[in-house]
C-alpha cells in the first residue's frame, strides 16, 4: 500500500510540449501558434489541462500549477481558470484584456460551461494582439459559440496508439517503484484503454496492491 501522495498524472504532469507522448500532429499546430484564442479539445484524459500549462510555460516562460495566477503589471499575466470562475465583466480579466498592453495569457478549463451570454457580451469584444493568448480547454467545442470558436486555432487530443502506451506504463512504473512488466501494456490494449490518465490511473491501483485485470477494470468505462 503507498501512502496518501499526489496521483501520478499530477507527478507526471509535462512542463514542456517535447515532453509529451503521442498526438505530435496537433502539438506541432500548437508550437506555431503565436498568440489569439486556441482551443484544445478533445476526449476525457487526453491531456489537454496539462497541454495548455506546458504551451503557457513555453510561450510566457512563466511555470504554474493548476488554479494559479503569476503577474508582474508590464512583464505578464499568465492565469489558469476554471470557467466558473472566469467573468468578464471582472475588473481584473478586463484589465489584461483591454487596457493594459503586457503579454497575457489565459487558461479557461470545462470552458464548455462558459455561458452563452457571457461568450457573446465579452469574448466577442476582446481585441487581437500579438500578446495576448487566450487558450479554451474543452471536451465539448461545439458548446463554444460559433463566432468565437471560428476565432480560435483548433488542437484536438486524441488518445494515444497502442506502440505509444508503453512509454507511459515505464515512466508510471519507475514514479512508482514497481517493476514494469509488459503484461499491463498487454492487458491496457487489450482494453484499448490509450487515453493517459487512465494509464496513470492503472499503474496507480496497481501500486495499491490491485490485479492488472483489476486495474485495468476500474479504467475502461475511461473511454467510453
Amino acid at each position: 500500500m503507498i501512502p496518501t501522495q499526489q496521483q501520478l498524472w499530477q507527478q507526471l504532469r509535462i512542463s514542456s510540449l517535447d515532453e509529451m507522448v503521442g498526438n505530435s500532429e496537433a502539438l506541432a499546430e500548437l508550437k506555431a501558434v503565436q498568440s489569439g484564442f486556441v482551443l484544445i479539445h478533445g476526449p476525457m484524459g487526453t491531456g489537454k489541462t496539462s497541454t495548455a500549462l506546458a504551451f503557457a510555460h513555453e510561450r510566457m516562460g512563466i511555470k504554474i500549477e493548476e488554479h494559479q495566477t503569476r503577474e508582474r503589471l508590464g512583464d505578464y499575466y499568465v492565469s489558469h481558470v476554471h470557467a466558473s470562475e472566469f467573468e468578464l465583466d471582472n475588473a481584473i480579466h478586463r484589465k489584461w484584456f483591454f487596457f493594459h498592453p503586457t503579454p497575457t495569457l489565459i487558461i479557461v478549463d470545462e470552458a464548455q460551461e462558459l455561458t452563452l451570454k457571457r461568450q457573446q457580451s465579452r469574448l466577442k469584444t476582446i481585441p487581437a494582439r500579438p500578446d495576448l493568448t487566450l487558450v479554451f480547454c474543452t471536451t465539448d467545442p461545439q458548446a463554444i459559440e460559433p463566432s468565437i470558436r471560428d476565432r480560435c486555432s483548433k488542437i484536438r487530443l486524441g488518445p494515444l496508439a497502442a506502440r505509444e502506451v508503453p512509454v507511459l506504463v515505464q515512466r508510471a512504473c519507475a514514479v512508482r517503484g514497481i517493476e514494469y512488466t509488459p503484461a499491463i501494456v498487454q492487458a491496457l490494449n487489450r482494453a484499448e484503454c490509450f487515453r493517459p490518465r487512465a494509464i496513470f490511473n492503472t499503474v496507480d491501483a496497481i501500486a495499491r496492491g490491485k490485479s492488472i485485470e483489476q486495474a485495468v477494470a476500474g479504467q475502461v468505462v475511461v473511454n467510453v
